[in-house]
Protein backbone atom coordinates (compact mmCIF):
# COMPACT_ATOMS: atom_id res chain seq x y z
CA UNK A 1 0.00 0.00 0.00
CA UNK A 2 3.14 2.87 0.78
CA UNK A 3 3.78 2.13 -3.09
CA UNK A 4 0.56 3.68 -4.20
CA UNK A 5 0.44 6.16 -1.60
CA UNK A 6 3.71 7.16 -3.24
CA UNK A 7 2.36 6.94 -6.96
CA UNK A 8 -0.62 8.93 -5.70
CA UNK A 9 1.46 11.42 -3.94
CA UNK A 10 3.70 11.62 -7.53
CA UNK A 11 0.64 12.03 -9.28
CA UNK A 12 -0.63 15.19 -7.42
CA UNK A 13 2.96 17.00 -7.52
CA UNK A 14 2.78 16.74 -11.21
CA UNK A 15 -0.75 17.20 -11.88
CA UNK A 16 -1.54 19.60 -8.74
CA UNK A 17 -4.90 17.46 -7.91
CA UNK A 18 -6.12 14.04 -8.28
CA UNK A 19 -9.07 15.83 -9.40
CA UNK A 20 -7.35 16.12 -12.98
CA UNK A 21 -7.39 12.23 -13.26
CA UNK A 22 -10.22 11.24 -15.45
CA UNK A 23 -9.44 7.40 -15.07
CA UNK A 24 -6.63 4.76 -13.67
CA UNK A 25 -5.79 2.83 -16.58
CA UNK A 26 -2.94 0.62 -15.69
CA UNK A 27 -0.96 -0.91 -12.71
CA UNK A 28 2.00 -3.08 -12.87
CA UNK A 29 3.15 -4.44 -9.69
CA UNK A 30 6.92 -5.91 -9.34
CA UNK A 31 7.51 -8.39 -6.00
CA UNK A 32 11.12 -8.92 -5.01
CA UNK A 33 10.32 -12.91 -4.04
CA UNK A 34 12.25 -16.15 -3.92
CA UNK A 35 11.79 -19.09 -5.91
CA UNK A 36 8.34 -20.50 -5.73
CA UNK A 37 6.72 -17.78 -4.21
CA UNK A 38 3.55 -17.30 -6.30
CA UNK A 39 1.39 -15.02 -3.86
CA UNK A 40 2.28 -11.92 -6.26
CA UNK A 41 -1.17 -10.62 -6.90
CA UNK A 42 -2.13 -10.83 -3.17
CA UNK A 43 1.17 -9.15 -2.62
CA UNK A 44 -0.36 -6.03 -4.95
CA UNK A 45 -4.17 -6.26 -3.97
CA UNK A 46 -3.78 -3.78 -1.41
CA UNK A 47 -2.49 -1.15 -3.79
CA UNK A 48 -5.04 -1.94 -6.28
CA UNK A 49 -8.06 -1.86 -2.68
CA UNK A 50 -6.63 1.74 -2.21
CA UNK A 51 -7.08 3.19 -5.94
CA UNK A 52 -9.98 1.80 -6.00
CA UNK A 53 -10.90 3.45 -3.10
CA UNK A 54 -9.48 7.17 -3.77
CA UNK A 55 -11.22 6.93 -7.30
CA UNK A 56 -14.22 4.89 -7.30
CA UNK A 57 -15.56 3.22 -10.16
CA UNK A 58 -12.61 5.76 -12.02
CA UNK A 59 -10.03 3.78 -10.36
CA UNK A 60 -10.75 0.19 -11.59
CA UNK A 61 -7.77 -0.74 -13.68
CA UNK A 62 -6.20 -3.33 -15.80
CA UNK A 63 -3.46 -5.27 -13.31
CA UNK A 64 0.12 -7.40 -13.73
CA UNK A 65 1.91 -8.74 -10.78
CA UNK A 66 5.04 -9.90 -11.42
CA UNK A 67 7.65 -11.55 -9.28
CA UNK A 68 11.34 -10.23 -9.86
CA UNK A 69 14.41 -11.64 -8.24
CA UNK A 70 15.50 -8.05 -6.58
CA UNK A 71 14.22 -4.44 -6.99
CA UNK A 72 16.73 -1.23 -7.43
CA UNK A 73 17.75 -0.29 -3.81
CA UNK A 74 16.48 -3.17 -2.11
CA UNK A 75 13.25 -2.82 -1.95
CA UNK A 76 10.43 -4.78 -2.25
CA UNK A 77 7.39 -3.77 -4.26
CA UNK A 78 7.51 -1.27 -6.96
CA UNK A 79 4.47 -0.23 -8.92
CA UNK A 80 3.75 1.92 -11.93
CA UNK A 81 0.12 3.48 -12.11
CA UNK A 82 -0.96 4.57 -15.78
CA UNK A 83 -3.58 7.06 -15.85
CA UNK A 84 -5.97 8.96 -18.10
CA UNK A 85 -6.14 12.71 -17.58
CA UNK A 86 -9.33 14.61 -17.89
CA UNK A 87 -9.75 17.00 -21.63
Amino acid sequence: MWCALNALSVLRAELGSLDRIERVLTVIGFVACTPGFEKQPAVIDGASRLIHTVFGDAGRHTRSAIGVAALPRGGAVEIEVEVALKP
